[in-house]
């Protein structure tokens, strides 16, 4: 059940600007300390702070079904039940892409040396989070954060402030003073935030807003990940089990009111399954409740793409409007849609699924392909084989046969997109581009000078002549190369000997 509340639409109050400076130089300072502390402490300190989440679960469904309207069984299942989950999965991520790395160099043509690459925390982390996954939408961005050792700062959505708010309070009652701060409030305190300089961004959001984010990031010089929405479709082909694929679609359809980026928008189903597909989906839709909308503004794009889709020919097969009061919306389904209506080109972020019809399954991916947005794709087949050939040729950053989006919760697997929805990569190791940097370390035990160091001579420069040519095969004056080493090393030898201070020996 939905809580009986409406969810909150007011903005939060806004960290006033000049605050942020100070809130990100206290960041700062504690990380420095955060940051040398040993991978395995950092991981217990999250560990605790993920425990003590857990116990404390009904704090946090009880501000996600008030904030946005989930229902009960989603504020537990996707908010509560998995930080732990989280943490342990980004220690076995990050445990070994941290360490430092030994790379081995060319004995001849850099004698006595070593060279390592460490994995160095940026600094500070700006998160600017999104509205429709308040807590454990954070999971992916401030847990690998942390872990690397990064402090961050949090500016979590002006609808969800006390969801993420309680998130970082818990976080912050086990980890050092200062590595987590917050700054709540609207548009105009992400843009003081970035504006305050912090070493690294994490934006999850629209489009419009994520664009300006990363623009802004490099005027500032800021590394940025952006995720920026999905409209993601699903490709139903005719020998697929109708049953797994009806209760798998409405799951990915409706799970939070469709309010996710992974959420399926559009189902592309081949004309010899479509009539049962539909069919099924309403018999099963109808017979479905979902939460409210998060908001006024959300509510009203929902209502605005069903009312484009019908004026423009599509049929209603259930839903397809308002129920009663508040932010709710029925569960929609919508036959016969075109590339015409805004229900298939923009994201719609609700409980609405637009059926497109299609010969087969070269018209499906083309079509697939061509949307706006590039997070997510599935197919939903009989034949694996077949299946997965048909998702190599999607253009998305992730692509399930016979599933959709749950791989956005596993660690170990990168979470990222195309076109629309934006370059940053969340989950995995690839995601840590973000959030460390590398540091080059070389570690030279040799005493004498190095051969092409200065003084230049003509020893030198023939030296140089007979390195080229033995790249190029030529290996006739192969036989000069130990004299004019052994010349060359004489000459620097003498003349630093030369003019070696009395005071040094």
């Amino acid at each position: 059940m939905a809580s009986t509340e409406p969810p909150l639409t007011e903005a939060a109050p806004p960290t006033p600007p000049e605050p942020l400076a100070t809130k990100v130089a206290r960041a700062r300072d504690a990380q420095e300390a955060w940051g040398h502390t040993p991978f395995e402490e950092r991981v217990a300190c999250l560990l605790r702070a993920a425990k003590d989440m857990l116990v404390r679960r009904q704090e946090a469904m009880a501000l996600v079904e008030q904030e946005i309207g989930k229902v009960h069984a989603e504020a537990l299942f996707t908010e509560a039940l998995g930080p732990l989950d989280a943490v342990k999965g980004w220690a076995s991520v990050l445990g070994p892409a941290l360490n430092r790395r030994k790379v081995p160099l060319n004995p001849l043509g850099f004698p006595g040396k070593r060279a390592f690459v460490d994995a160095v925390p940026r600094g500070v982390i700006a998160i600017i989070a999104p509205w429709n996954f308040p807590v454990a939408g954070l999971y992916r961005s401030v847990f690998p954060a942390l872990m690397a050792g990064n402090a961050i700062v949090l500016k979590p959505s002006e609808y969800s402030p006390r969801s993420s708010g309680w998130f970082a309070e818990r976080l912050a009652a086990h980890l050092p003073a200062g590595v987590v701060q917050v700054a709540s409030g609207d548009g105009t305190v992400g843009a003081a935030l970035l504006d305050a300089r912090p070493d690294a961004c994490v934006f999850t959001g629209s489009t419009t807003t994520g664009r300006w984010v990363a623009i802004r990031c490099a005027e500032l010089g800021i590394p940025c990940s952006a995720e920026m929405g999905g409209k993601d479709p699903a490709i139903v082909l005719a020998d697929c089990d109708l049953g797994r694929t009806v209760a798998g679609i409405t799951h990915w359809a409706l799970c939070n009111a469709g309010q996710a980026c992974g959420a399926i928008e559009i189902v592309y189903a081949e004309r010899g399954i479509a009539d049962a597909l539909v069919e099924r989906l309403r018999e099963v839709w109808t017979e479905l409740n979902v939460g409210p909308l998060a908001n006024a503004r959300q509510f009203e794009v929902v209502r605005q793409h069903v009312e484009d889709a019908k004026a423009r020919g599509a049929t209603v097969v259930c839903g397809g409007a308002p129920l009663g009061e508040g932010l709710w919306f029925l569960p929609t389904v919508l036959d016969h849609c075109t590339e015409a209506m805004s229900v298939v080109r923009d994201e719609t972020f609700g409980p609405v699924l637009a059926v497109v019809r299609v010969d087969g399954p070269a018209e499906a991916i083309r079509a697939a392909n061509q949307l706006r947005y590039g997070l997510g794709a599935s197919i939903w087949t009989g034949d694996l084989a077949r299946g997965q050939r048909l998702a190599e040729r999607l253009d998305y950053g992730v692509v399930s046969v016979n599933n959709h989006s749950f791989t956005g919760a596993v660690p170990s697997l990168p979470w990222s997109g195309r076109r629309a929805t934006g370059f940053g990569v969340a989950n995995s190791a690839l995601a840590l581009a973000t959030f460390v940097r590398p540091r080059t370390l070389v570690v030279d035990r040799r005493r004498d000078p190095e051969l092409y160091w200065m003084p230049y001579d003509e020893t030198l420069v023939e030296l140089g002549d007979v390195l080229a040519d033995l790249q190029t095969g030529r290996l006739d004056r192969a036989w000069k190369l130990p004299g004019l080493m052994r010349r060359r090393m004489r000459r620097l030898r003498d003349f630093f000997r030369r003019r070696r201070s009395p005071d040094l020996g």
